[in-house]
């Protein structure tokens, strides 16, 4: 029985992220046609959803960080367990998304040492995971990127919030 529940929420998360990445891509194609537009549909529109919790650049590469209110989603279902859904997109030092690599997330929090270590998986242009992030609590996450003979380790402190 816990298989069927399993699948059943998968599949369940996989129907929201493919409406949402319609949704953006339908709203993308309706837009303003001038450039301006265009640059700020590559900054938000390829993967507009979830709040932007951090961003960065490192050895050219740059890092983007969304979190995807899960609990909010799935608010009928219960059994839920992780309260968010963690995403790194990633674009190399030409401007292309890095999409073949492996992803870890090691989140540490701070007030009472718990860890949580998940491997992302590979979506819109990204690298998402599951997590545990309760409001008003201090994380320190850390991403370990491997793409090829590339690796990027990328660390910062997030404070968790009601989104």
């Amino acid at each position: 029985m816990n298989k069927l529940k399993l699948t059943a929420f998968l599949a369940i998360v996989a129907l929201i992220f493919t409406f949402q990445v319609y949704a953006a891509s339908h709203d993308d194609a309706h837009g303003a046609m001038d450039h301006s537009a265009h640059q700020h549909q590559d900054e938000h529109g390829d993967h507009g959803f979830g709040m932007k919790i951090h961003t960065t650049v490192q050895d050219g590469y740059a890092i983007e960080y969304r979190l995807i209110n899960m609990k909010e989603k799935m608010k009928n279902m219960p059994q839920i367990k992780d309260t968010h859904h963690l995403m790194v997109f990633v674009k190399d030092p030409h401007g292309a998304y890095v999409k073949n690599a492996k992803v870890g997330y090691l989140i540490e929090e701070k007030d009472s040492g718990r860890t949580q270590k998940k491997m992302a998986m590979a979506m819109n242009q990204g690298f998402g995971a599951d997590v545990t992030l309760n409001p008003g609590h201090h994380y320190q996450i850390k991403t370990k990127m491997m793409a090829g003979k590339k690796v990027l380790i990328n660390v910062f402190k997030y404070m968790g919030g009601d989104h």
